[in-house]
């Protein structure tokens, strides 16, 4: 008995390690396009390259995670580690030191402050106002200085408000053109208000880079309207499916505000929430600023629904609605001697977990030799969706079949050892 029971567990061991090794292979059947990738002359085996995903190359994108489905694969179906890069806006920030020297009222009640740069010849691009003030908006005006006498003006137009109208809007910061002057200045215009407390200035140098992004063209249904919840509402259907950054919005009308809900379908076909924001557009003689677009968490999808609350306020006419996505690089490593791949279209794929994560960035990516994607064929080897479901849902009447032959194996084998116990028939002695 023991050897027998030994056979079978040296069976299993050998049938695990030999699942491992098919565990370890990519496995084609699951993924439905792949296209061969052209890599770069002047990439060496086991070098970065990057490969810029073109949203019209992989569009209709189906998995549930927007990229977890991409495989870069060798010719002998090897995976290769890859890491996507956005190339989305990037702000830095850096404080700028400063001295405040005159904080007053000008004859005109106008509040005037004047402050000096610590750093000799330190660069400022941008201004904050800081007041515990609110419900206001303020006309501003930045001045320069080489002495503390002649001043110039940097900008005349600058506008800072906190508004409170079901969503709160604040706005305390000026940008400037970047300027070394170290004497500045900023004149609040009151126009008769009372004036507002300002208990600091904060000086900054913001450095931008405006990355780079893929229009996502969309088509907006007809407007529906919910008065019990003073909602309404527009389905916007995107051209193509790829992961939308934000969505910027159209419209011929001025001075409103609404906070602004984003939904997209579940898996269940449900409308739910990812993500919301606020847009407003005023023209007045006090203001003349706006904000159109709601920023998002890169979600691809084919339809989003906004959901509008405008209180009692009329409804807004949105004219047009289309999506901005951030462009993105697939970097990977060249493998010696082999052809790569890249397969996609796999909505059941998890998002893989590589050691390059996170190593290359976006200023990195661009000094990397580029490869170049293929044409895009249809995977002969693709068995289906029905391949993608665990074994346990394809195999379903086996598994039960093969339960009970294990367990009646299992009653008959101890059937046989209860047979073989010695019986005890004599009797008790009296």
């Amino acid at each position: 008995m023991k050897k027998h029971l030994l056979q079978l567990l040296v069976c299993l061991m050998m049938l695990l390690h030999g699942a491992a090794g098919v565990c370890a292979t990519f496995n084609d059947r699951l993924w439905e396009k792949y296209a061969e990738i052209r890599l770069p002359e002047a990439g060496g085996n086991g070098s970065l390259v990057a490969m810029p995903l073109d949203i019209y190359r992989l569009e209709d994108m189906n998995a549930n995670t927007p990229f977890a489905d991409l495989r870069v694969v060798t010719s002998r179906k090897e995976e290769i580690p890859w890491q996507i890069v956005s190339k989305r806006p990037d702000t830095r920030q850096e404080v700028v030191e400063l001295r405040m020297s005159n904080l007053s009222l000008t004859a005109n009640g106008d509040t005037w402050a004047e402050f000096l740069v610590d750093a000799k010849g330190a660069a400022v691009n941008a201004v904050q106002i800081i007041t515990p003030d609110t419900s206001y908006i303020r006309q501003v005006e930045v001045l320069g200085s080489r002495d503390g006498n002649a001043w110039q003006t940097l900008r005349k137009d600058g506008v800072i408000f906190d508004l409170e109208k079901g969503e709160k809007l604040k706005n305390d910061r000026i940008s400037v053109p970047e300027t070394t002057f170290p004497h500045l200045a900023i004149r609040i215009a009151n126009s008769g208000k009372s004036p507002l407390k300002i208990t600091g200035v904060r000086l900054f140098r913001l450095r931008n880079s405006a990355g780079e992004v893929s229009m996502i063209p969309a088509k907006t249904g007809q407007p529906e309207f919910d008065d019990s919840k003073k909602e309404s509402s527009v389905v916007v259907r995107m051209d193509r499916i790829f992961p939308v950054d934000r969505l910027v919005l159209s419209t011929g009308e001025t001075n409103f505000q609404r906070s602004v809900t984003v939904e997209a379908k579940n898996s269940k076909g449900v409308w739910a929430p990812v993500a919301e924001g606020v847009i407003y557009s005023f023209d007045s003689p006090d203001l003349h600023s706006s904000q159109l677009f709601i920023a998002m968490p890169g979600i691809a999808a084919r339809e989003f629904r906004l959901v509008f609350r405008n209180h009692d306020s009329p409804p807004l006419t949105i004219s047009n609605v289309s999506g901005e996505g951030y462009r993105r690089i697939l970097v990977f490593k060249t493998s010696p001697d082999r052809r790569l791949f890249l397969f996609w279209g796999n909505p059941s794929a998890e998002n893989p977990q590589y050691d390059l994560a996170g190593a290359v960035t976006p200023e990195a990516v661009d000094k990397l030799p580029v490869a170049v994607l293929g044409e895009e064929r249809e995977n002969p080897s693709f068995a289906g969706d029905k391949a993608r479901m665990p074994f346990s849902e394809r195999y379903r009447f086996l598994l039960y079949g093969v339960v009970v032959v294990a367990i009646a194996g299992l009653l008959l084998l101890q059937y046989r050892v209860f047979r073989r116990l010695p019986v005890n028939d004599t009797k008790p002695e009296s």
